[in-house]
């Protein structure tokens, strides 16, 4: 299998937590704006607020524009694809390579593909990652393989090496949990916590998958810097000088957000962003102090 954790080559300073951004996330921003926003407004915003890192998902046709934007800006590059075939996989990491992106991952195949497909798909494109010298992760999404916990377990007990992207916000919605103690979401979560290389941070509360936290102090929000936290504290315990761990605010644009009938929108979803960070900044702290007794 490829690289277990991203790194940065040459470093020894100590495992961290770095914050990014979804290209995705960044659509249809200012928030109810009478004209969007142009992609270098989006990453120079992106980069004062301290992401260090964009996530895309890119096209033959917009690679160009979008590396080179990333580039005026100091973001680096992280690529996203949902892979049906071994082809789909290797066009997107022979474009990584290509634009120098940091790792790939993946969303595979749907719901419907039988577990050997994936089980093949993921083995085939991790090799292919590896030899390319980069991370690959398995991202869990509603309306692909990883969209419930049975077949997310089915598929590790496939690939027990596996890494994800640890898209809580669709497991938390797809088995409705709504944070209480009673459902037990940490220990049924362990498998992928336990696993988790990268994370996309959104906040469902068991009903929709994304939901506006206010300032994050909440329950709902508190539950997943439960999870996260989890996550980053075994993910800690075997990183060692220059491990990454890199967690991605990514609030999707309508029809993803919420709406009012009018089709505005009513969270400020780049002002959430920023919590989203913060969020993690919270979890992070909490996961290296328990890390450290």
């Amino acid at each position: 299998m490829p690289p277990a954790r991203l790194h940065e080559r040459g470093s020894s300073a100590p495992p961290r937590l770095r914050t990014q951004q979804s290209l995705w996330a960044l659509g249809k921003l200012p928030m109810n704006a009478a004209a969007e926003g142009t992609l270098d407004e989006k990453l120079a915003r992106t980069a004062a607020a301290g992401f260090e890192a964009v996530e895309c998902w890119l096209t033959d046709e917009s690679e160009a524009e979008v590396a080179d934007a990333l580039k005026r800006h100091g973001l680096r590059l992280v690529l996203g694809h949902r892979p049906f075939t071994r082809e789909d996989i290797r066009k997107t990491v022979d474009r990584a390579v290509r634009l120098g992106a940091d790792f790939v991952f993946a969303q595979p195949a749907d719901a419907f593909t039988p577990l050997s497909e994936v089980t093949r798909l993921v083995r085939e494109g991790a090799q292919m990652a590896e030899d390319a010298g980069l991370p690959f992760f398995v991202e869990t999404h509603r309306n692909n393989f990883t969209e419930n916990l049975p077949q997310t377990l089915a598929l590790i007990d496939a690939v027990p090496e596996i890494r994800f992207t640890a898209d809580l916000s669709h497991f938390v919605l797809v088995g409705e949990f709504y944070g209480w103690k009673e459902e037990r979401a940490v220990d049924r979560l362990m498998p992928i916590l336990e696993r988790t290389a990268h994370i996309h941070g959104r906040v469902s509360n068991g009903e929709q998958a994304q939901v506006d936290v206010g300032d994050g102090t909440g329950a709902t929000a508190q539950f997943f810097v439960t999870l996260w936290a989890t996550a980053m504290r075994h993910w800690l315990r075997g990183a060692g000088p220059g491990d990454v761990l890199p967690f991605t605010s990514e609030l999707g644009p309508p029809r993803y957000a919420i709406t009012l009938p009018d089709g505005r929108e009513f969270s400020d979803r780049w002002e959430q962003s920023l919590v989203m960070k913060r969020l993690a900044e919270q979890a992070w702290e909490q996961a290296w102090e328990q890390a450290q007794q």
